[in-house]
This record gives structure tokens, sequence and C-alpha cells, in this order.
């Protein structure tokens, strides 16, 4: 099924010279490390199927050939994640970063300068270290929000069809269709659209995203999993080292044998949400706001949507007034 949605995105000139990184350890290793965070792990979810970092990557570095043909910045985006660890911004959790959640993830350069093959197929390309550093250099791969970038386009989407099967493949495909670079109120280029009934509809994905990132079934599964991976961490099982070299599913075994509440939190199909102070183990805290408000080229002028949609400019004010409940838990995982 990953096919069908990467092949949305591989453009009619295939960038051949990407296949020859694919299988080099330092990409073979993000292969186990899963998209969603944990949520993969817990009945509180159903993704269509799983879906990994290494599998975004690729959309993104595809996205990104679509819609630059530079082959330095579609190497960038390749390699954009190969420094997160296993169960990505659970682990910024671990570190009491909950709000900008950028904590956990190593440079690309500290990675890859251990993975000879790689290095030698960098060289052939005539790609630097230096390249791969700061990568909102690139801002069709990487900027800041609410801006839309090739990373931040397969965050969206992958979320609306894998995680939450919300859209399908085909409203997928009309919103990535109808995709140009247009130049943002800062100079630099950006991706926006061509018509404000497709941004529009995307502008629903964001909601459906950026709403679930604010929910306490997603804030649950994150804290769950930092807080045994603590106690992993203290109880000597694994290292935080680990989270960077073995695979997630290793990991995972682990603590399915030596946490009886880890079979509570994959059989959990529910969160209790209570105003009230719960006893037990409950999650209460904000989370990073995350949020994409397009550019669009409506009637020969480049506008954020929100300045031309009332539509869209209703959606972005319910999504920024939008709170859960003040704590959640899981009735039957009492304790870690």
């Amino acid at each position: 099924m990953i096919d069908n949605y990467l092949n949305l995105f591989i453009d009619n000139d295939y960038p051949n010279f990407i296949d020859k990184y694919l299988n080099t350890k330092t990409l073979n290793r993000i292969k186990n490390v899963t998209y969603f965070c944990g949520c993969d792990y817990t009945k509180l979810y159903s993704p269509l199927f799983l879906y990994t970092r290494f599998d975004h990557s690729l959309v993104v570095a595809h996205m990104t050939w679509h819609f630059t043909h530079d082959k330095i910045q579609t190497i960038a985006a390749l390699l954009h994640d190969v420094g997160t660890p296993c169960f990505a911004h659970c682990i910024d959790y671990v570190f009491g970063d909950y709000i900008n959640q950028e904590s956990s993830e190593k440079e690309i350069i500290d990675v890859i300068k251990y993975d000879k093959e790689l290095l030698s197929y960098l060289n052939e390309d005539g790609i630097t270290l230096n390249n791969l550093t700061k990568l909102e250099k690139f801002p069709i791969l990487e900027n800041s929000s609410p801006q839309l970038c090739t990373d931040r386009l397969d965050g969206v989407l992958s979320t609306c069809y894998i995680w939450l099967h919300t859209h399908s493949l085909d409203q997928i495909k009309n919103v990535y269709d109808n995709l140009i670079v247009l130049t943002n109120e800062y100079g630099n280029p950006e991706l926006g659209f061509k018509n404000q009934d497709i941004a529009d509809c995307f502008v629903s994905m964001v909601a459906v995203y950026a709403k679930e990132l604010q929910k306490n079934e997603d804030k649950y599964v994150m804290k769950y999993v930092s807080e045994v991976v603590k106690l992993a961490v203290a109880q000597k099982l694994i290292t935080l080292n680990d989270l960077y070299e073995k695979q997630e599913k290793d990991i995972v075994n682990i603590f399915a044998n030596n946490f009886s509440s880890w079979n509570l939190f994959a059989s959990a199909t529910t969160v209790t949400r209570t105003e009230a102070k719960p006893t037990g183990f409950y999650i209460s805290f904000c989370a990073k706001k995350r949020n994409t408000i397009p550019l669009v080229n409506s009637s020969n002028h480049i506008n954020r949507i929100d300045k031309v949609s009332k539509k869209a400019k209703r959606i972005y004010s319910e999504l920024e007034n939008y709170q859960d409940t003040k704590f959640a838990y899981v009735k039957t995982l009492k304790r870690l």
C-alpha cells in the first residue's frame, strides 16, 4: 500500500541518482523508525499500514525533486531525518521538550560521517557535508511554520491518508497536482496553490492534522512511550544511545517483556477525558502546535489562504482556540 501513496509523488523525470543511497547503513536504520511517534503500537490508532521515517524521507525527496530538479536539495531531503531516534518526537518528551520538539534529533553530518558507503556516494555526486547543514537554506524542503515545505506537506498528507484515513488517494493527488512554487512575502520560494478551491481543500487536511496533534490520544501515546523509555534507561534495559542504533521493534520487545503496562497500552482503545485530576498514570500538558497556512495565487496576487478565504479563516480560528480536556487517562492502565 505504501507504493500507491509513494507513486503519487514520483516525477516523470525519475531521479535515478537517489537509488544507490537507499540501502546504505544510515537509511536502513530509519526503515525501522516509525513515523507516527509510537501510535503504531496501540489500538488507540489504526494506521492503514506501517509508515516509517525512511518512507517519509523517500516521499519528501521525490517531492523536492519534483519542485526543484536540484540534486543537492533532493539528497538533503532524503537524509533530512537520519538523526531521528526510535519513537521520534516521543524522545523529545524524555527531555521535557513538549513545545518545540527539537531536542532529540541529531545533526545529519554527525550521523553520516560514520557511513563510508554513503560518504562515497556523496562524493560521486559532488555533495559536501556543508551542503547538508542548516537545511532551511533550502526553503522548498524546510522553512518555518506556518509556511509550507515538502517536509511539512508530507506530514499533513500522510496523516490524513495513512494515520487517520480521513482523505482518499484521489484527494491527496488533487491537492498535490495543484501545487507550484511561488514567491512568499519574504522573497523566498515556497510551495503554494494555483487555485483557491484546492487550497481550501488542503486547509481542511491541515485542520485534521493540526487538531489531532493537540488531542489527548496523541499526547497520551507520546507521554506514555517517553515515560517507559525513561524507566527502561533507569533500569539499564536500554541506553539513550540505543535509540539511535537499535531497531525500534527490538526495543518494543524489551518493553513488552519487562513492563506489564505495555500490553495494556497496546490493547487500549480509548482514553477517558476529564477536567478533574485523576489518580494513577494520566496526562495533562500543552504540546507543540503544528500549523500550515499555504500561499495561493488568487486573482494573480499571492496571499496566504486565510487572507482571501473566509472558510480558511474560520478553520484557523477554530484551530487556534481548540483545547482538549485538561486531563486524560486509560482506565485499565493505572501505573507504569
